[in-house]
């Protein structure tokens, strides 16, 4: 669940904080039975009034997501398909390419800290080890394309070449300077509504469709790097080309 910040915006900010909770239901976080946070909770999560979660929970309700009980919560009612993913192996002489032509970036904060119990987890950190967040904005011939935060571990980071994120993605950095190879990567893509810090950054209007684009990069079968990406929808697009091969 990402943070909605309060902000002018064509799209009301309920609806927003609605969105997030129903994808949360329909990706399968939140299964049939399981209880929401309080309303109280959420909005602390959401960084929004108390106001704005009823609104949205109110909205849940009558679409038959959730059910509130007096004294007792919110609980997901939802019990029909959820969203899952499409596998695909694809054999790849080079998963970490981008077209230089243009491309730079522009370093807003780099961030050295514990790890939150889920990237713990997902990189199987040993109990002292720290995560490196760094965030930047991809450029695009001068122009914003990305907002992007991507994690990895502290000992990674600390042997990678300051100046060249300025010029290249992390993956490319860490194969080339660190000579680790990526073996495997799990993208998903979905559909979002820029935030307010998003849209600063991305020069476009809060609440503007985007691309969201999480990549996990995999190396000797455990995550390396993980990149989170808001994408301009006008100015990205994203094509997979299929090739049938011998069985």
């Amino acid at each position: 669940m990402r943070l909605a910040r309060s902000s002018p915006s064509p799209v009301p900010l309920y609806f927003k904080v609605m969105t997030d909770i129903r994808d949360d239901i329909l990706s399968g976080e939140w299964r049939a039975g399981s209880q929401l946070p309080g309303e109280l909770d959420l909005a602390r999560r959401l960084g929004v009034s108390v106001i704005t979660v009823r609104q949205a929970l109110a909205d849940l309700t009558r679409e038959g997501l959730v059910r509130r009980e007096r004294a007792r919560g919110t609980f997901v009612t939802w019990s029909g398909p959820v969203k899952q993913p499409i596998n695909l192996e694809i054999d790849a002489a080079n998963l970490v390419s981008i077209n230089p032509e243009g491309t730079s970036f522009k370093v807003l904060r780099i961030d050295t800290v514990t790890p939150a119990p889920e990237l713990h987890r997902d990189f199987d950190l040993d109990s002292n080890e720290k995560i490196t967040k760094i965030t930047r904005v991809r450029m695009a011939y001068g122009r914003p394309l990305a907002f992007v935060n991507s994690y990895v571990p502290a000992r990674v980071f600390d042997k990678v070449p300051r100046n060249r994120l300025l010029k290249q993605p992390l993956t490319n950095i860490i194969e080339d300077r660190l000579d680790i190879k990526v073996a495997g990567l799990k993208l998903v893509v979905s559909a979002k509504l820029s935030d307010r810090q998003v849209s600063a950054h991305l020069e476009i209007p809060t609440g503007s469709p985007v691309l969201f684009v999480e990549r996990n990069y995999l190396h000797k079968k455990k995550l390396l790097l993980r990149t989170a990406g808001f994408y301009r929808s006008d100015l990205f697009g994203y094509e997979i080309k299929l090739k049938r091969t011998g069985r």
